[in-house]
This record gives structure tokens, C-alpha cells and sequence, in this order.
């Protein structure tokens, strides 16, 4: 239960208690003045009454607060999840747009590669085609200082 239902039951209980307790105080008929006319009525029965009323009142008025929260509780929770799908379908949208992306930029890179594959094996027939002129020729590359050179017999190219 809620706190504000269990204090509104132990007041409704503690009126009741004093209410049985005195019930002769309570029922006694008096003259009650209503400004315009006055009757013969017993008080505490009349103010019991009130009591009982305001309270069924607070109690319907607290219910119906009580529902229109879960309604609106219930109506963000759909507009919650229509977002969250929302969002989740953006994502997805995003995630084929960025792997759409990277293939072709991955395909092109892969045509780049090719070429500068095909151009490396070119230098690299070049490059054996020289080493093996050198070879034959008998030329050899010397890498170092200049004081190698001192007899000058070997011919640079």
C-alpha cells in the first residue's frame, strides 16, 4: 500500500475509535443552525458523514491521479520503445551505409593495388634483367668510401 492510503485508514480508523467510544455524545439530537434554517439532528452523526465523504472524495480523487500517471507511464514507454526501434533502424541504416562504403573504397584500393603490383613486377624483372648484366659483364657495385677507389681500376657506372 501506499503511505498516503495507510495514513488516510489509520485517521478513518482513529474518527471511528473516538467516534464508537462516544457514540452517545455522537447520536444525542441538538438544534443545528444552517444559517438560513436549523434542524433537529444528531452533530457527530452529521460530521461522520462529512468525514466518510471527503474521504471516498480524496480517495477517487488519488485514483484518479493514480491512472492518468500510469497512462502517461504507459504512453512514453511506447514512444520510449518507437524511438529506441528508431534509432536501432538508424544504426542499421548507417552500419549498410559505412560497409557499402568501405567496399568500394576497398574494391578500389584493391584495383590500385593490382596496378602497383603489375608495376613492381616490371622494376622488378628490370632489376633482375640489370643483375644479371652486371653479373655477366663482371661489374660489381662496391658500396663504401672513397679511399676503396685509390687504384682507380674500377670503373663506376
Amino acid at each position: 500500500m501506499k503511505p498516503h492510503t495507510i495514513i488516510l485508514a489509520l485517521v478513518l480508523f482513529a474518527v471511528l475509535l473516538f467516534a464508537g467510544v462516544n457514540w452517545g455524545l455522537f447520536s444525542r439530537q441538538d438544534s443545528i443552525s444552517f444559517i438560513f434554517f436549523s434542524i433537529q439532528a444528531p452533530l457527530g452523526v452529521i460530521m461522520l458523514g462529512i468525514v466518510g465523504l471527503m474521504s471516498l472524495l480524496y480517495m477517487l480523487f488519488i485514483g484518479r491521479a493514480e491512472i492518468a500517471s500510469l497512462l502517461e507511464a504507459r504512453k512514453n514507454s511506447r514512444e520510449l520503445e518507437a524511438a529506441r526501434r528508431l534509432a536501432a533502424d538508424s544504426e542499421k541504416s548507417r552500419i549498410s551505409e559505412l560497409q557499402a562504403a568501405l567496399s568500394t573504397r576497398l574494391d578500389g584500393l584493391g584495383g590500385e593495388f593490382a596496378v602497383l603490383k603489375e608495376r613492381f613486377a616490371g622494376v622488378e624483372g628490370r632489376l633482375g634483367d640489370i643483375v644479371r648484366r652486371f653479373d655477366e659483364e663482371g661489374v660489381f657495385i662496391v658500396r663504401g668510401s672513397n679511399s676503396d677507389d685509390e687504384g682507380g681500376d674500377e670503373t663506376k657506372k
